[in-house]
């Protein structure tokens, strides 16, 4: 079994690609389900969440983003989990951190 240290950091670098691949699929431009292009607040409201979780989002080295944001956000882009789960794993592999 490998150490904790080694899990953790490995679990870190998955949810870092997590955030950054939300960020360039969804959070470079806002936009309402009609496709306007809206403010940070507006989406955040819209998907409801918060605006400071869509800050920590679009951080390069990322957070350990909790699975009801996923959702969330996917909700109201209406995208399944299943295909953005698909598409994280074409764009990033199926094994990051190996």
């Amino acid at each position: 079994m490998k150490n904790k240290d080694d899990l953790n950091k490995k679990n870190a670098l998955v949810n870092k690609h997590l955030c950054n691949f939300i960020e360039f699929k969804f959070l470079r431009e806002f936009h309402d389900q009609e496709g306007n292009v809206i403010s940070q607040n507006k989406y955040a409201k819209l998907c409801g969440i918060s605006a400071s979780t869509i800050t920590k989002l679009k951080e390069p080295q990322g957070y350990d983003v909790p699975m009801s944001i996923i959702y969330s956000i996917c909700r109201h882009e209406r995208y399944t989990l299943e295909g953005f789960f698909k598409k994280f794993e074409q764009a990033k592999g199926i094994n990051i951190p190996d």
